[in-house]
């Protein structure tokens, strides 16, 4: 009996210390060869291997869209992406690396007088179809309400390219050859940055971009003056099924070796902050980043208690005073906000009974009338650029997409009724 209540003991240690040691240090980043993307990569298998006792994988992947579906479907754990891609689930940010900022050059011998006359009937790069890149260019397409059809979008940039455009780095030398008798398009001139120039606006209008200055002389005689663009920021992902308190570790030894990221890019340099904006990620954070980055600290009332005590006492009655104002105001903004989507909501119940195009295009004009007052009303500060807000601009956008996959239908219809007609 004794002898089988050992084996037990024995047994049941072997267990426990099995089960304890069945924490995966096994991980791997998908990334794509270009810089500095991939020297950060490597530079992060290294550092957590060397600190952490990780075995980090290294992935070579095909583009940023690809690579985050990796992730998303479990096939990698990590990647750096563009901040402006779409949404996907079991994605989670870590953390924001660096600005990419929107290259856009162009052969013309001419400044050209607009977006317009810098696209259209040209020969336009503007990366993998997928990409941030292409979706962001696709949008600024629509800002400057110029039809695809009329751009020649090519998927090689050795062919005769009269424009190329994309999220990069700041580039090296060595990325510039085959480009000196290019230009950088500017979206504004530089003395109208911060006085409502055309980038803010696209930047208002994309929440998820930047305006950004390309300093004079950043690219030799490419920039003999200062250039006003866009920029993008650059996210290291991670699949959101992975322990809080190994993401913790490692956003911890990132910024813990910030100086060897910092080497690699000016622009990391600069971007690669613990105070980054949160609000703007396409992704939510991770739990383990999130703890990191708010872990505990003696809080001012902590550090002032006595003071804070008598502060506290002395601004009660004010504070009930604003709180009940503040909820007032509130309130009428999102009552103003319930009406765009009563509207919204209404016309998209009646798609599917659209019978004739006029009526879907009158329907369109409605919502784009709707999103014009929506946007004019939220600079008055008569809206809240809250989530309820950017609820019904995606719904808005939704239902617009839904408009128009519909009027196709309807055309299709007609064009088959005629040729069923013109046969009889």
């Amino acid at each position: 009996m004794k002898r089988q209540y050992l084996w037990s003991m024995i047994l049941g240690a072997m267990i426990l210390m099995t089960s304890c040691n069945t924490k995966n240090n096994k991980y791997s980043i998908i990334y794509s060869e270009e810089e500095p993307l991939g020297e950060i990569s490597r530079n992060l298998e290294k550092i957590w291997e060397e600190e952490l006792g990780l075995d980090i994988k290294l992935i070579n992947g095909s583009g940023s869209s690809a690579n985050l579906d990796s992730v998303a479907k479990g096939r990698a754990d990590f990647t750096i992406t563009e901040n402006y891609i779409p949404f996907k689930q079991d994605v989670s940010s870590m953390l924001v690396f660096f600005p990419q900022v929107l290259h856009i050059f162009y052969s013309a011998p001419e400044t050209p007088k607009s977006f317009a006359e810098l696209v259209v009937g040209k020969r336009v790069f503007m990366g993998a179809e997928g990409s941030g890149s292409f979706r962001f260019m696709i949008k600024l397409f629509e800002f400057f309400k110029i039809n695809r059809s009329q751009v020649q979008i090519v998927d090689d940039p050795f062919e005769n390219v009269d424009v190329f455009a994309g999220f990069n780095d700041i580039l090296e030398d060595n990325n510039l050859m085959g480009l000196e008798s290019f230009k950088l398009y500017s979206f504004d001139r530089i003395d109208h940055f911060g006085h409502g120039s055309l980038a803010e606006a696209i930047a208002l209008k994309y929440p998820k971009v930047h305006p950004y200055v390309i300093p004079e002389g950043t690219y030799g005689d490419i920039t003999k003056e200062a250039i006003l663009t866009l920029s993008s920021d650059a996210v290291l992902v991670v699949r959101s099924g992975i322990p809080e308190e190994d993401v913790y570790e490692m956003i911890k030894s990132a910024f813990h070796h910030k100086q060897e990221f910092n080497d690699i890019s000016p622009l990391v340099y600069k971007g690669m902050d613990e105070q980054f904006d949160r609000t703007s990620l396409t992704f939510p954070l991770h739990e383990g980043a999130r703890i990191y980055l708010d872990r505990d600290e003696p809080s001012v009332f902590e550090r002032y208690a006595e003071l804070a005590g008598v502060l506290f006492s002395m601004g009660l009655a004010l504070w009930s005073g604003i709180i009940s104002i503040k909820r007032w105001q509130t309130q009428r903004k999102k009552d103003r906000v319930d009406i765009f989507y009563k509207d919204l909501i209404e016309i998209k119940n009646e798609i599917s009974s659209i019978r004739t195009t006029d009526v879907g295009l009158q329907k369109l004009t409605v919502i784009k009338n709707s999103q014009n007052k929506a946007f004019n009303m939220l600079i008055n500060e008569e809206l809240e650029a809250n989530e309820s807000f950017r609820i019904y601009m995606e719904l808005s956008k939704e239902t617009i997409n839904e408009l128009k996959t519909h009027l196709q239908y309807i055309k299709r219809r007609k064009e088959r009724v005629a040729l069923a007609n013109s046969r009889t």
